[in-house]
Order: structure tokens, then sequence, then C-alpha cells
């Protein structure tokens, strides 16, 4: 039977780590309210860099019916109504998407989407004219994927091979170097095929959504 010494430490001990969480949650609260703001910050001007260099010299807008019209897409994509013969895609994120114009004509989109990889989001950006051709990619984030292998999605010499691919065919990955674009596949990264799959699944998702707003 517990003394009440026994009893007065247990409660005591009970409003210790109480109070200590507390103290450790409001400081938590208190970090990411700081840190929120230029977190932000920073992700906008990375996605707005990257946005300027997937698609030259254009100028990129959004408004409420776009906005609208990603949503809708967005949850047709998670609820499968997106998924062809080659892919699910019901776990790639449509994140957004801004209409890219120059000389005051909207000459196509800029998307930003993820899909998911070997270790987490695998996050892009996509230049893509109003007629479905991919102007220009840039990997925003693979931070969560293999380093030496994954991560190498990053690199030009292998996700430069998106450009040019058209929304008349759904790209796929083959891992025997075949690749092409007159066939609409990409050769995988070694040793990476899931990083691969993913990001190519995420480029499809983007140009189903702008082959649906012709």
């Amino acid at each position: 039977m517990a003394t009440n010494e026994n009893k007065s430490t247990l409660v005591h001990d009970a409003i210790a780590l109480f109070i200590i969480t507390l103290v450790a949650g409001v400081l938590l609260g208190a970090v990411y309210m700081i840190t929120k703001d230029p977190i932000a910050e920073a992700e906008e001007k990375a996605t707005n860099e990257a946005y300027a260099a997937v698609y030259k010299d254009a100028e990129f807008a959004s408004d409420d019916t776009l906005t609208k019209a990603v949503e809708s897409f967005a949850k047709d994509v998670t609820e499968g109504k997106a998924d062809d013969d080659a892919y699910s895609y019901t776990d790639v994120e449509f994140i957004e998407a801004r209409t890219a114009s120059s000389g005051g004509s909207q000459t196509g989109y800029v998307v930003k989407v993820s899909g998911k990889g070997y270790g987490g989001a695998v996050t892009i950006a996509l230049g893509i004219t109003n007629e479905g051709e991919i102007l220009g990619i840039q990997i925003l984030d693979a931070s969560n994927e293999t380093p030496g292998l994954g991560q190498n999605s990053t690199k030009t010499d292998w996700n430069g091979q998106y450009v040019g691919m058209t929304a008349d065919k759904t790209l796929s990955v083959v891992k025997d170097g075949s690749g092409s674009s007159d066939n609409g596949t990409i050769n995988s990264i070694s040793g990476a095929t899931i990083t691969s799959n993913a990001v190519t699944r995420a480029v499809n998702v983007a140009l189903k959504f702008v082959a649906g707003q012709q």
C-alpha cells in the first residue's frame, strides 16, 4: 500500500510533468508562430523562381475561376477519377496552377504538384503550353529521397527528358534505357525507379489538368 509520502511524491511528479509539458507546448507554439511567415515567404520565393525558370519570359497569375478548377481537379485526383491504365494517382497532390501570359495573351500554365516517392513527397514545378507541351521542369524538393539515387531527380540531365513531352500520351517509366519522346517513355534513374515513377505520375497529373482546361 502506498504511503502518504509516496502519494505526495506521485502528485508532485505529476504536477511537475504537466508544467513541463505545458511550457514546452507554449514554447513550440511560439517558435511556430515566429517561423511560420518566414518559411512561407521562402517557399513562395522558391516557387516563383522555379516558375520563372520553367516558363521563361512570362507573367503568372491566378483568379477565382482557376482556383476553383484546381480545387475540383485535386479532389478528382484524390478520388481516383484521374487514374488511367498506366497509373493510379490517388497519392499525387495537385497543389496549384497559374496562367502564364506573354504579350498580354495566355500561352500556358505553370503548375506545382507532388508525387509520393521512396521517402516522401517529391515536389515539382512545370511550365506547360496551352497545347499541352512541357516547356520546362524543376524539382522543388526531393530531400526525402535517397542521396545519390532518388535525389538525382533534381539533375537536369535526367529530368530534362520531360521537356518536349506532350499531353497526347500518358508518360511511363522504362528501365532498359529505351526511353523516347516518340512513345512517351522516360528512362528511370538507376536504382531509383520509385522516385522516377513519382515524378512521372506527378507530371501526368499536371498534363491532365492542362488538357482539361481547353
